[in-house]
Protein backbone atom coordinates (compact mmCIF):
# COMPACT_ATOMS: atom_id res chain seq x y z
CA UNK A 1 0.00 0.00 0.00
CA UNK A 2 1.18 3.51 -0.53
CA UNK A 3 2.72 5.26 2.22
CA UNK A 4 1.08 8.72 1.95
CA UNK A 5 -2.49 6.61 1.76
CA UNK A 6 -1.67 4.16 4.23
CA UNK A 7 -1.14 7.10 6.57
CA UNK A 8 -4.31 8.70 5.41
CA UNK A 9 -6.51 5.79 6.44
CA UNK A 10 -4.53 5.69 9.97
CA UNK A 11 -5.94 9.77 10.31
CA UNK A 12 -9.27 8.70 9.58
CA UNK A 13 -9.25 5.78 11.94
CA UNK A 14 -8.04 8.10 14.26
CA UNK A 15 -10.03 10.61 13.67
CA UNK A 16 -13.60 8.52 13.98
CA UNK A 17 -12.25 6.33 17.00
CA UNK A 18 -12.63 9.98 18.62
CA UNK A 19 -15.71 10.75 17.72
CA UNK A 20 -18.36 10.92 20.11
CA UNK A 21 -21.76 9.33 19.99
CA UNK A 22 -24.53 9.37 21.92
CA UNK A 23 -27.68 7.88 22.33
CA UNK A 24 -31.26 10.47 22.92
CA UNK A 25 -34.28 9.03 24.27
CA UNK A 26 -37.93 11.59 23.29
CA UNK A 27 -40.94 11.40 25.10
CA UNK A 28 -42.59 12.07 21.83
CA UNK A 29 -43.31 10.15 18.50
CA UNK A 30 -40.74 10.23 16.06
CA UNK A 31 -42.79 11.58 13.64
CA UNK A 32 -44.56 14.06 16.04
CA UNK A 33 -43.59 18.09 15.38
CA UNK A 34 -41.69 18.47 18.61
CA UNK A 35 -39.21 15.74 18.15
CA UNK A 36 -38.82 16.94 14.53
CA UNK A 37 -38.53 20.65 15.27
CA UNK A 38 -36.98 20.29 18.62
CA UNK A 39 -35.10 17.49 19.46
CA UNK A 40 -33.94 16.64 15.53
CA UNK A 41 -33.58 20.07 15.16
CA UNK A 42 -30.76 19.86 17.91
CA UNK A 43 -29.21 16.81 16.70
CA UNK A 44 -28.74 18.42 13.24
CA UNK A 45 -27.16 21.71 15.60
CA UNK A 46 -25.12 19.37 16.82
CA UNK A 47 -23.49 17.40 14.48
CA UNK A 48 -22.86 20.45 12.13
CA UNK A 49 -20.87 22.32 14.57
CA UNK A 50 -18.80 19.79 15.60
CA UNK A 51 -18.62 19.13 11.68
CA UNK A 52 -19.88 15.35 12.87
CA UNK A 53 -17.65 14.88 15.35
CA UNK A 54 -20.45 14.37 17.93
CA UNK A 55 -23.24 12.40 16.85
CA UNK A 56 -26.12 11.37 18.43
CA UNK A 57 -28.80 8.53 17.92
CA UNK A 58 -32.64 9.12 18.76
CA UNK A 59 -34.77 6.53 20.16
CA UNK A 60 -38.30 7.01 20.71
CA UNK A 61 -40.95 6.19 23.62
CA UNK A 62 -41.83 2.67 22.02
CA UNK A 63 -38.28 1.59 23.43
CA UNK A 64 -38.87 3.25 26.85
CA UNK A 65 -42.62 4.64 27.92
CA UNK A 66 -42.47 8.57 28.54
CA UNK A 67 -43.10 8.47 32.44
CA UNK A 68 -40.00 6.05 33.14
CA UNK A 69 -37.13 7.57 31.02
CA UNK A 70 -36.04 10.13 33.50
CA UNK A 71 -34.47 7.14 35.71
CA UNK A 72 -32.06 5.28 32.35
CA UNK A 73 -31.14 8.56 31.37
CA UNK A 74 -29.95 10.03 35.10
CA UNK A 75 -28.49 6.54 35.59
CA UNK A 76 -26.37 6.28 32.19
CA UNK A 77 -28.50 3.84 30.28
CA UNK A 78 -28.74 6.59 27.69
CA UNK A 79 -26.67 9.99 27.34
CA UNK A 80 -29.25 12.28 26.30
CA UNK A 81 -33.51 13.00 26.84
CA UNK A 82 -35.66 15.10 24.84
CA UNK A 83 -39.00 15.34 26.74
CA UNK A 84 -41.62 17.63 28.78
CA UNK A 85 -41.28 17.76 32.97
CA UNK A 86 -45.04 16.56 33.44
CA UNK A 87 -43.68 13.07 32.28
CA UNK A 88 -41.65 12.88 35.99
CA UNK A 89 -43.95 14.59 38.38
CA UNK A 90 -43.87 11.35 39.94
CA UNK A 91 -39.97 12.69 40.93
CA UNK A 92 -39.93 15.91 41.02
CA UNK A 93 -42.83 19.33 40.17
CA UNK A 94 -39.62 21.53 39.41
CA UNK A 95 -39.85 20.47 35.36
CA UNK A 96 -43.64 20.93 35.05
CA UNK A 97 -43.49 24.48 37.19
CA UNK A 98 -41.49 26.03 34.24
CA UNK A 99 -44.91 26.04 32.23
CA UNK A 100 -46.08 29.20 34.09
CA UNK A 101 -42.91 31.29 33.17
CA UNK A 102 -43.21 33.36 30.23
CA UNK A 103 -41.41 32.77 27.26
CA UNK A 104 -38.25 35.07 27.32
CA UNK A 105 -34.90 32.42 27.11
CA UNK A 106 -32.71 35.59 28.10
CA UNK A 107 -34.55 36.33 31.15
CA UNK A 108 -34.59 32.62 32.00
CA UNK A 109 -30.67 32.76 32.14
CA UNK A 110 -30.33 36.35 33.25
CA UNK A 111 -32.78 35.85 36.44
CA UNK A 112 -31.03 32.57 37.81
CA UNK A 113 -33.72 30.50 36.89
CA UNK A 114 -31.99 28.59 34.19
CA UNK A 115 -29.06 27.67 36.75
CA UNK A 116 -31.27 27.01 39.80
CA UNK A 117 -33.11 24.36 37.59
CA UNK A 118 -29.73 22.94 36.13
CA UNK A 119 -28.39 23.24 39.87
CA UNK A 120 -31.47 21.42 41.13
CA UNK A 121 -31.18 18.65 38.38
CA UNK A 122 -27.48 17.71 38.98
CA UNK A 123 -29.00 16.13 42.37
CA UNK A 124 -30.48 13.87 40.00
CA UNK A 125 -27.87 12.82 38.14
CA UNK A 126 -28.63 14.85 35.14
CA UNK A 127 -27.32 18.03 33.60
CA UNK A 128 -29.54 20.65 31.81
CA UNK A 129 -28.72 21.37 28.52
CA UNK A 130 -31.72 23.53 27.20
CA UNK A 131 -35.40 24.48 28.22
CA UNK A 132 -37.04 24.92 24.85
CA UNK A 133 -40.28 26.39 24.98
CA UNK A 134 -42.91 25.53 22.18
CA UNK A 135 -44.10 28.66 20.84
CA UNK A 136 -44.52 32.19 22.60
CA UNK A 137 -48.03 30.83 23.98
CA UNK A 138 -49.06 27.13 24.96
CA UNK A 139 -52.77 26.00 25.27
CA UNK A 140 -56.18 26.31 23.51
CA UNK A 141 -59.51 25.16 24.06
CA UNK A 142 -61.41 23.09 20.89
CA UNK A 143 -65.46 23.08 21.49
CA UNK A 144 -68.22 21.61 19.97
CA UNK A 145 -70.20 24.85 20.96
CA UNK A 146 -69.13 28.43 20.62
CA UNK A 147 -68.65 30.32 23.52
CA UNK A 148 -71.70 32.79 24.02
CA UNK A 149 -71.11 34.56 27.36
CA UNK A 150 -68.97 34.38 30.95
CA UNK A 151 -67.74 32.59 32.33
CA UNK A 152 -66.91 30.49 28.54
CA UNK A 153 -67.04 27.21 29.04
CA UNK A 154 -70.13 27.61 32.59
CA UNK A 155 -72.29 24.45 32.25
CA UNK A 156 -69.48 22.56 29.72
CA UNK A 157 -67.54 18.91 30.73
CA UNK A 158 -63.65 19.54 29.08
CA UNK A 159 -60.85 17.21 29.09
CA UNK A 160 -57.70 18.35 30.06
CA UNK A 161 -54.69 17.18 32.27
CA UNK A 162 -54.10 18.32 35.78
CA UNK A 163 -52.19 21.45 34.61
CA UNK A 164 -55.83 22.26 32.82
CA UNK A 165 -57.71 21.81 36.26
CA UNK A 166 -57.81 25.67 37.87
CA UNK A 167 -58.68 27.13 34.20
CA UNK A 168 -60.94 25.28 33.19
CA UNK A 169 -62.72 25.33 36.94
CA UNK A 170 -62.49 29.22 36.59
CA UNK A 171 -64.17 29.63 33.39
CA UNK A 172 -67.19 27.38 35.00
CA UNK A 173 -65.96 24.30 33.41
CA UNK A 174 -65.93 21.00 34.88
CA UNK A 175 -62.74 19.69 34.23
CA UNK A 176 -62.82 16.07 32.90
CA UNK A 177 -59.00 13.70 33.30
CA UNK A 178 -58.73 12.37 29.69
CA UNK A 179 -55.61 11.41 27.86
CA UNK A 180 -55.55 12.85 24.41
CA UNK A 181 -56.10 9.22 22.00
CA UNK A 182 -59.69 9.16 24.01
CA UNK A 183 -61.24 12.87 23.16
CA UNK A 184 -62.51 12.21 19.75
CA UNK A 185 -64.79 9.23 20.22
CA UNK A 186 -65.70 11.23 23.84
CA UNK A 187 -66.46 14.49 21.83
CA UNK A 188 -68.18 12.19 19.23
CA UNK A 189 -70.51 10.65 21.66
CA UNK A 190 -70.99 13.58 23.65
CA UNK A 191 -69.21 12.53 26.79
CA UNK A 192 -66.98 16.49 26.94
CA UNK A 193 -68.37 18.85 25.18
CA UNK A 194 -64.89 20.74 24.45
CA UNK A 195 -60.81 19.81 25.18
CA UNK A 196 -57.90 21.62 26.19
CA UNK A 197 -54.60 21.24 24.25
CA UNK A 198 -51.51 22.88 22.90
CA UNK A 199 -51.36 24.21 19.37
CA UNK A 200 -50.29 21.82 17.68
CA UNK A 201 -52.07 18.03 16.95
CA UNK A 202 -55.62 19.03 16.65
CA UNK A 203 -55.65 18.41 12.78
CA UNK A 204 -53.34 15.02 13.68
CA UNK A 205 -56.23 13.74 16.11
CA UNK A 206 -58.51 14.63 13.71
CA UNK A 207 -61.08 16.48 16.18
CA UNK A 208 -62.02 19.37 13.38
CA UNK A 209 -64.48 16.15 12.50
CA UNK A 210 -66.04 16.19 15.93
CA UNK A 211 -65.53 19.53 17.16
CA UNK A 212 -66.28 23.05 15.02
CA UNK A 213 -64.46 25.84 17.22
CA UNK A 214 -61.25 26.79 18.33
CA UNK A 215 -60.78 29.14 21.31
CA UNK A 216 -59.06 32.55 20.80
CA UNK A 217 -57.03 34.05 22.30
CA UNK A 218 -54.77 31.17 23.74
CA UNK A 219 -53.16 31.12 26.75
CA UNK A 220 -49.96 30.42 29.11
CA UNK A 221 -47.00 28.57 27.47
CA UNK A 222 -45.16 25.20 27.64
CA UNK A 223 -41.51 24.24 27.89
CA UNK A 224 -39.47 20.72 26.69
CA UNK A 225 -36.35 19.98 28.24
CA UNK A 226 -33.16 18.50 26.87
CA UNK A 227 -31.33 16.74 29.71
CA UNK A 228 -27.82 14.66 30.16
CA UNK A 229 -26.59 12.32 32.09
CA UNK A 230 -24.28 14.09 34.37
CA UNK A 231 -21.56 11.85 34.46
CA UNK A 232 -21.32 11.28 30.99
CA UNK A 233 -21.75 15.46 30.34
CA UNK A 234 -18.53 15.82 32.81
CA UNK A 235 -16.72 12.88 31.00
CA UNK A 236 -16.51 15.00 27.98
CA UNK A 237 -13.93 17.60 27.30
CA UNK A 238 -14.60 21.54 27.58
CA UNK A 239 -14.90 22.14 23.95
CA UNK A 240 -17.63 19.74 23.53
CA UNK A 241 -19.62 20.29 26.62
CA UNK A 242 -19.13 23.95 25.91
CA UNK A 243 -21.04 23.18 22.14
CA UNK A 244 -23.74 21.23 23.56
CA UNK A 245 -24.56 23.75 25.70
CA UNK A 246 -23.87 26.72 22.94
CA UNK A 247 -26.36 24.55 20.87
CA UNK A 248 -28.74 24.18 23.62
CA UNK A 249 -28.65 27.92 24.30
CA UNK A 250 -29.42 28.52 20.45
CA UNK A 251 -32.23 26.39 20.26
CA UNK A 252 -33.45 28.10 23.04
CA UNK A 253 -33.83 31.44 20.78
CA UNK A 254 -35.32 29.13 18.01
CA UNK A 255 -38.22 27.24 18.46
CA UNK A 256 -41.00 29.68 19.90
CA UNK A 257 -40.95 31.56 16.15
CA UNK A 258 -41.05 27.64 14.87
CA UNK A 259 -43.73 26.47 16.60
CA UNK A 260 -45.62 29.66 16.32
CA UNK A 261 -45.58 29.41 12.53
CA UNK A 262 -46.62 25.89 12.86
CA UNK A 263 -49.77 26.41 14.78
CA UNK A 264 -50.26 29.67 12.03
CA UNK A 265 -50.57 26.90 9.59
CA UNK A 266 -52.39 24.53 11.54
CA UNK A 267 -55.32 26.74 12.18
CA UNK A 268 -55.40 28.11 8.23
CA UNK A 269 -55.85 24.12 7.51
CA UNK A 270 -58.74 23.93 10.43
CA UNK A 271 -60.22 26.87 8.67
CA UNK A 272 -60.38 25.35 5.63
CA UNK A 273 -62.14 22.02 6.87
CA UNK A 274 -64.69 23.99 8.65
CA UNK A 275 -63.94 25.25 12.31
CA UNK A 276 -64.00 28.24 13.30
CA UNK A 277 -62.82 30.75 16.13
CA UNK A 278 -64.95 31.45 19.60
CA UNK A 279 -63.59 34.36 21.21
CA UNK A 280 -63.52 34.07 24.97
CA UNK A 281 -65.26 37.84 26.49
CA UNK A 282 -62.76 40.27 27.69
CA UNK A 283 -63.35 39.40 31.52
CA UNK A 284 -62.14 35.93 30.95
CA UNK A 285 -59.59 36.55 28.43
CA UNK A 286 -57.78 38.69 30.63
CA UNK A 287 -57.78 36.17 33.25
CA UNK A 288 -56.36 33.30 31.22
CA UNK A 289 -52.57 33.41 31.90
CA UNK A 290 -53.25 34.32 35.51
CA UNK A 291 -55.21 31.30 36.05
CA UNK A 292 -53.06 28.28 34.40
CA UNK A 293 -50.07 29.89 35.80
CA UNK A 294 -51.55 29.34 39.18
CA UNK A 295 -52.58 26.28 38.65
CA UNK A 296 -49.59 25.08 37.51
CA UNK A 297 -47.25 27.05 40.33
CA UNK A 298 -49.76 25.08 42.65
CA UNK A 299 -49.39 21.76 40.99
CA UNK A 300 -45.55 21.89 41.21
CA UNK A 301 -45.48 22.69 44.71
CA UNK A 302 -47.81 19.93 45.74
CA UNK A 303 -44.68 18.04 44.38
CA UNK A 304 -41.57 20.07 45.17
CA UNK A 305 -42.70 22.71 47.89
CA UNK A 306 -39.26 24.03 48.57
CA UNK A 307 -37.55 23.75 45.32
CA UNK A 308 -40.69 25.13 43.54
CA UNK A 309 -41.32 27.83 45.79
CA UNK A 310 -38.30 29.10 45.30
CA UNK A 311 -38.33 29.23 40.96
CA UNK A 312 -42.08 31.00 41.83
CA UNK A 313 -39.63 33.79 44.20
CA UNK A 314 -37.61 34.19 41.33
CA UNK A 315 -39.80 34.50 38.79
CA UNK A 316 -42.10 36.90 40.36
CA UNK A 317 -39.14 39.01 41.49
CA UNK A 318 -38.39 39.14 37.76
CA UNK A 319 -41.75 39.64 36.53
CA UNK A 320 -42.03 36.55 34.50
CA UNK A 321 -45.36 34.96 35.80
CA UNK A 322 -48.88 36.07 36.10
CA UNK A 323 -50.80 34.90 38.71
CA UNK A 324 -54.55 35.43 40.05
CA UNK A 325 -54.75 38.73 42.35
Amino acid sequence: MNRSIAVIILTLSASQAMATELRMLTSYDQTSAYTREVAQRYIARVGEASQGDIKINLNGPDVVSPFEQLEPVSSGVFDLLYTHGAYHTNTTGVGAAMDAVFVNPDATHESGLWEFIDTYYNELGLKLIAIPPLGSSGFQYVLKEPIEGTPGLEGRRVRGSATYTSTTQGLGGTPVLMSGGDVYSSLDRGVIDGAAWGLNGVEDFGWNEVAGYFTKPTFGQTYTYLFMNLTAFNALDEAKQDLLLEQGRALENETAAILDELAQQEWASLREKGMQETYFQPADAERLDALVNEGIWQLGIDKSPEAVSNMREIAEQNNMTATVE
